[in-house]
């Protein structure tokens, strides 16, 4: 570890910051930014101003620092983030100092701040903040190891500041999975479909619900003991994945986040933290463990669980709600909402019946006389199979293929994150998607009871049974909609009732 120690002003800091790509506030181990702009912290950025002009000390700041291939310099923040994005706001005058901010005293002249923006300061108080010149402290990798000591440094600097559990876990797994953690937060189902408040966010309850889901998914497959799912687990749960979260789960969690991105094109109320760890295991369920997200080849096509989810949360959720209250990080009521939920998902799917008929048909092998639709065809309407050429000239829906993520195929995954028990949010609230069409049932059908748009978009998957999400193309109401089971047969799941509040 290289130890560096710099002075650099104000103003060529938000330079750096502005024009440049040299410096970062957006480290891995980092929480969110605004933390100071809430009701309450008002006198606290403009006692940060009145410091600075008063010469009283002001904390350093903490940078790693790393050099490009072409010699070039970058900094990220590890610890001043809040100090720096203050002043940066103030400077472009985004608030103005508190009414009781007091005044400074530059030279034995004193100046007033209170109720002021940047612009309405005195020239001499407006060029003091701009050239003043923070303490930086940092610090550069030398060694692979090195990276473990910048996460250290990051928890012991902010060990003594009100952070949540969550934001405090990100800073005890290593560098690469802190990164790759950060990567799914930053994708589009936690940062625009999921329900999170911005103050939720701003305390890291988005962070704590993926950690949350990803020491539920190792439970899961049999590789973490689950206590609870309170912060202070999920900081253990931190510190047992240091180095220790291999590339199989990784990509587990990366497909089961595309798949509910898939499911969701839009925000749902729904996903909130409290429910999005036990949605992310459901996800796992539906996804199978021969899916293919490359083909967009699935158990359970993110349509027809975009349809249960409506109906689950409909039809299901008073019993599910009844653990949602207090002391839902406890483990008894973590595991029954887990099993609220992928007990309805299996029924609404009859995925063990079909598990059962599938292991039926593998066990009897055919006879070269059995005429009967191969389990790997594609049906057309009048129930055809098509063959391999056939399948290889049509295109499928280019929004459902261009998903650009490697497949797991049987490979086992671990994803996600659990629920929470935060008190400021309302866990118990009714109500689910109301963005589920209702349309007039009258459709022609086809002799065998599904409707002839239904039975042209059903693929199943070569020799798995796996529905294809090209399903997404048909016309879709919530209580018509047909379903497949792993046999190639067309089903209708049960009806829905209509949208509550």
């Amino acid at each position: 570890m290289i130890k560096t120690t710099v002075n650099m002003s104000v103003k060529n800091l938000k330079k750096m910051y502005n024009n440049t790509d040299n410096l970062s506030m957006d480290a891995e181990m980092q929480r969110g930014s605004g933390q100071w702009v809430d009701r309450g912290y008002e006198m606290k950025r403009s006692l940060l101003v009145n410091s600075l002009l008063n010469a009283y000390p002001i904390p350093p700041l903490y940078f790693q620092k790393t050099t490009t291939s072409a010699n070039e310099i970058l900094f990220s923040v590890l610890d001043g983030k809040q100090r720096l994005s203050t002043l940066f706001d103030f400077v472009d005058g985004k608030y103005p100092l508190h009414p009781e901010t007091p005044p400074a005293k530059i030279d034995d002249e004193t100046y007033e701040l209170a109720d002021k923006y940047f612009s309405d300061l005195d020239i001499e108080c407006q060029e003091e903040i701009l050239r003043y010149k923070f303490l930086i402290y940092c610090f550069e990798c030398a060694e692979e190891d090195d990276e473990d000591l910048i996460s250290e440094i990051f928890f012991r600097l902010n060990s003594g500041v009100a952070l949540s559990g969550g934001q405090k876990s990100i800073s005890l797994v290593d560098l690469k999975t802190a990164k790759f953690v950060k990567s799914i937060l930053n994708d589009k189902f936690f940062s625009q479909i999921c329900t999170f408040s911005v103050l939720q966010r701003r305390r890291g309850d988005d962070l704590c619900a993926l950690m949350q889901g990803m020491l539920l998914l190792d439970h899961k497959y049999g590789l973490y003991e689950l206590q609870t799912i309170s912060e202070n687990d999920v900081m253990k749960y931190a510190s047992h994945i240091r180095k220790n979260y291999s590339d199989v789960q990784k990509n587990r969690l990366y497909d089961i986040i595309d798949y509910l991105e898939k499911v969701f094109p839009e925000k749902d109320k729904m996903l909130k933290k409290i429910n999005i760890p036990i949605v992310m295991l459901a996800a796992d369920t539906a996804m199978g463990n021969g899916y293919d997200s490359v083909k967009n080849l699935y158990r359970v096509g993110p349509m027809y669980f975009r349809q249960w989810f409506s109906y689950f949360f409909s039809e299901c959720y008073e019993e599910y709600k009844m653990y949602c209250s207090s002391g839902s990080i406890k483990k008894e009521k973590t595991i029954k909402r887990i099993e609220i939920m992928e007990e309805s998902l299996t029924d609404y799917f009859e995925l063990e019946e079909a598990d059962k008929a599938e292991e039926a048909k593998q066990d009897t092998p055919l006879s070269e006389d059995d005429t009967s639709p191969a389990e790997g065809s594609a049906l057309t309407d009048d129930s055809t199979p098509l063959t391999d050429a056939d399948l290889a000239e049509s295109d499928p829906p280019a929004d459902e293929t261009e998903s650009g993520f490697a497949a797991v195929g049987a490979e086992n995954g671990f994803p996600a994150d659990e629920e929470e028990n935060d008190s400021t949010t309302n866990e118990t609230e009714s109500g689910f998607p109301a963005d589920e069409a209702e349309s007039d049932s009258s459709a022609d059908e086809t002799e065998n009871g599904s409707t002839a748009d239904e039975a042209g978009s059903i693929v199943i998957a070569e020799n798995t049974g796996y529905a294809s999400v090209a399903e997404d193309t048909v016309s879709y109401t919530a209580p018509e909609q047909t379903d497949v089971s792993e046999t190639g047969t067309v089903k209708k799941p049960p009806e829905e009732s209509q949208d509550t509040q």
